[in-house]
């Protein structure tokens, strides 16, 4: 496969290729699944109770110093902070394999990215970019942290974990794919690392785990936790499992639990309670959690059920109020900027906008069901990509002739064919015409470059789907990842990473980095292992 624009760094031979995006829009959604404690519906208890488990129930003790709850990126990066910090680390997964979360991981200013060539960024003014993309909702000590810290943690696995382990990896690409700077909409920075040709996290995620391994972290598969314990000062002295056998099994830590339990996604009193109806309805009826596991076992369906951020409040933590999310469009010519309409044939949106972060638009559409359809016409006008493939790139990654399409000789019939209203359509694609013959996009504003008239036949119409992935939300942290309670003082002996930390984002995804969510997620756990190491 040609993958243009890449900056490689060699860490040897070409390992097993990762599973491809093309699959994902045939993951079946994930339905949510109440637990015996939460109501199925409404918003009131979200919460519910937490399960009166204590260490006498239990019928096992299993002692460390470090437990890392989560086995995804978070998870394996807080157990790697923990243990080259000098702590004795178990993990639990409540899965059977761990979880593959995302493509890219973002790291910022490593020795590794500027030895390849890469631009040295300001921290300063990449920690106030991020800060303005969410909103100004996110905590600036975590973009700092981010920011000061992650290209140490970048270069630390290139020292201890991707070069002993070259044999498994294919070169990684120290950018990625990326929009090119001067991409409107959106603002993005050259700081994605990808460790396969498909971007996809498969082998950096089993590879990291049995590093882990090599290195003396237990890992506890098919174990459950149900509840964090609590001494009588109120610190946190471990967690209350369940193992495959659904014995309750106490792991107690000396040291400190790291809370690395991802989404919440499947939860469907959380999703009431923390994103608007439309936007709720929607992402639980298009739930695609597992969708990067691949042959991974999935033995837990209900793994984004939102226990994770429950145990936490549980323990005195408090859930943010204002809650982000991943999703993407996973068929079509995604990231290809043709016009877009909706159920009634009518355009809503300037179609440059990030695949990441354009989700609520879609989801507001009539019908709520995150369809749309892409009118392309057949000539010679190379459409640029509005985030960085050329056609070719993305025919052969997204296996685009699988993808739902049909063709007409008119815009009337094509609207027959998908189900919309020929009259409104062809009015869109009169409107639209005219404004590429004008040469400016005085309804949606879409760069001029990407003005392609629909005056070419025989037309196409390609179904884009829109998937929901996961939340981006939890509690408060400080910045040694101590979780926080009401009053935002530490509760002792808590930490977190990945998904469970909150305000790291806005009402969305946020895309000046590639990859942003598992960079945040990669940095922060590390420091919550560090931190718990520490202690």
């Amino acid at each position: 496969m040609s993958i243009s624009r890449r900056n490689f760094l060699k860490l040897g031979a070409a390992g097993t290729a990762a599973a491809g995006l093309a699959g994902l829009a045939g993951c079946a959604p994930s339905a949510p699944a109440p637990s015996s404690e939460l109501p199925a519906t409404g918003t009131d208890d979200w919460l519910g109770t937490a399960p009166a488990l204590s260490p006498d129930d239990c019928t096992q003790t299993i002692e460390c110093e470090v437990l890392v709850v989560g086995s995804a990126l978070a998870g394996s990066m807080a157990a790697y902070g923990a243990m080259r910090n000098g702590a004795a680390v178990t993990v639990i997964e409540r899965n059977a394999s761990p979880h593959i979360g995302g493509m890219t991981i973002s790291f910022l200013n490593a020795q590794t990215q500027l030895e390849a060539g890469l631009p040295k960024y300001d921290p300063v003014e990449t920690a106030n970019a991020m800060f303005n993309l969410t909103q100004y909702r996110s905590d600036m000590r975590l973009n700092a942290l981010w920011c000061e810290r992650s290209g140490e943690v970048l270069d630390n696995l290139r020292t201890d974990f991707l070069e002993p382990y070259q044999q498994y990896y294919a070169p990684i690409s120290l950018e990625g794919i990326f929009p090119d700077p001067s991409q409107e909409i959106t603002s993005y920075i050259s700081t994605g690392v990808a460790f396969s040709e498909t971007d996809i996290l498969t082998d950096f995620t089993h590879n990291i785990h049995q590093f882990l391994e090599d290195k003396g972290v237990e890992t506890y598969y098919r174990t459950k936790a149900e509840v964090l314990v609590q001494d009588e000062s109120g610190r946190v002295t471990g967690v209350v499992a369940t193992n495959e056998n659904g014995e309750p099994v106490y792991f107690k830590a000396a040291k400190g639990v790291i809370m690395c339990t991802g989404s919440f996604g499947g939860n469907e009193a959380m999703m009431r309670r923390f994103y608007p109806e439309h936007f709720a309805e929607w992402a639980l009826a298009n739930n695609a959690y597992e969708a990067y596991m691949g042959e991974d076992p999935v033995t837990d369906t209900e793994m984004d059920d939102g226990l994770g951020h429950r145990m936490l409040c549980w323990a005195g933590a408090e859930m943010e109020e204002i809650c982000s999310w991943a999703s993407w469009q996973t068929t079509g010519w995604r990231s290809f900027p043709y016009l877009l309409v909706n159920s009634k044939g009518e355009r809503f949106m300037n179609e440059c906008t990030s695949l990441l972060t354009s989700a609520h638009i879609v989801a507001d559409q009539p019908g709520h069901d995150g369809v749309i359809w892409q009118i392309i016409p057949t000539n010679d006008f190379e459409m640029p990509s509005s985030f960085g493939y050329d056609r070719a790139m993305a025919a052969e990654m997204f296996k685009i002739e699988e993808n739902e399409h049909y063709e007409a000789d008119s815009i009337a019939e094509l609207a027959e064919m998908i189900g919309l209203d020929p009259d409104t359509l062809t009015a869109t694609v009169e409107r639209y015409n005219e404004l590429c013959s004008a040469g400016a996009d005085t309804d949606y504003m879409k760069a001029a470059r990407y003005l392609d008239p629909i005056d070419d036949g025989p037309f196409q119409a390609w179904k884009m789907q829109y998937l929901f992935y996961c939340t981006l939300s939890g509690v408060r942290c400080n910045d040694k990842l101590q979780v926080l309670d009401a009053n935002h003082d530490p509760i002792p002996g808590l930490y977190a990473g990945g998904n469970t930390v909150g305000y790291r984002f806005g009402a969305s995804y946020e895309s000046l980095l590639h990859g942003g969510s598992n960079g945040l997620a990669a940095t922060h756990a590390y420091l919550a292992g560090e931190s718990a190491a520490l202690a």
